[in-house]
């Protein structure tokens, strides 16, 4: 009863509402600037997790019946019916791997699993360089066919197949916005899997407040903190999943030209832009090209990036 009485009296001070959920392997949070009723709270949070769930069992790697794991799973080379929302970002991969140079490559899955890093069983252990090479002859933008009408993908060597998750958050993070504007919010951040969407004005009437992650450190321990208005911020780092074995680390982020984790000096990079779905895509890439193509790429195509090495 204390419980629903301070939140009776929170939503009357006019406090921000926060709604919470889980999609895509990681966590999502919703905050508007303005409170919201209990019945206004439930409809969010059964429209945005149902959309999400829905997504899901579209774009999913780790769950088997998806549509992407059941492409995955075909070896034929002829043209496989997909979802409409598949094909959105295996166009919208593409695009980011021919701005940079094919530093982002979604057909490079094969190599995701054999260092451990995918949806299969993990291990701490490198593989052989003969696996690596192996691995490879299946990566490969040339060897995926993508086609909007009817909606569907090909792939050119049977055994090639892929893995969304370097535009899948901020693809959703754009369609979730979307939809709270139909709903009639126009205040709010949102926040899924670490990237994160502005629209409007937090609670002060100041553009949203948000920090870059500080690596090694304890989540949610910024290392610097910057203003969001009706924009995204994506950042990838190298600092989470990896491992260690003889002395050396690994991290998940695999160079699509070698098949390997980067080695370079940058532990993070983050994008801020217009679009969550570029603005992920682009920090991905730019964290594969390293800190020196990285960045003559990012001057190139004008993208706002708060870099750390």
């Amino acid at each position: 009863m204390c419980g629903m009485l301070l939140l009776s009296a929170c939503e009357r001070m006019g406090m921000p509402s926060d709604l919470y959920g889980r999609a895509f392997g990681t966590t999502w949070h919703l905050k508007t600037s303005e409170s919201l009723s209990q019945r206004k709270k439930k409809e969010l949070q059964s429209n945005l997790q149902s959309q999400l769930d829905a997504w899901e069992s579209h774009l999913s790697h780790w769950q088997m019946e998806s549509a992407v794991s059941r492409f995955n799973a075909s070896t034929s080379t002829d043209w496989q019916s997909m979802p409409v929302e598949v094909i959105e970002l295996a166009r919208l991969a593409q695009k980011i791997a021919h701005d940079t140079d094919g530093a982002l490559d979604i057909t490079i899955a094969s190599c995701i699993d054999l260092w451990g890093f995918g949806a299969q069983e993990q291990h701490r252990t490198p593989p052989e360089p003969i696996a690596i090479e192996k691995a490879r002859e299946a990566c490969g933008w040339h060897l995926l066919d993508v086609r909007e009408a009817p909606p569907a993908l090909r792939k050119k060597h049977p055994l090639t197949r892929i893995n969304l998750s370097s535009v899948a958050e901020g693809w959703a993070l754009e369609r979730l916005a979307l939809s709270l504007e139909a709903a009639g919010e126009h205040d709010f951040l949102l926040e899924l899997g670490g990237e994160v969407l502005a629209r409007g004005h937090a609670a002060d009437g100041n553009p949203w407040l948000v920090g870059v992650q500080t690596p090694d450190a304890p989540e949610g321990e910024a290392m610097q903190a910057m203003r969001l208005n009706d924009a995204s911020l994506a950042t990838s780092g190298t600092y989470r999943q990896r491992f260690e074995h003889d002395g050396k680390s690994y991290a998940h982020v695999l160079d699509p030209h070698t098949g390997r984790p980067v080695e370079h000096a940058l532990r993070s990079v983050s994008v801020s832009h217009t679009s969550a779905a570029m603005a992920d895509g682009y920090a991905t890439a730019l964290l594969v090209l390293g800190p020196v193509r990285g960045r003559e790429v990012a001057a190139r195509l004008k993208l706002n990036v708060f870099w750390v090495e």
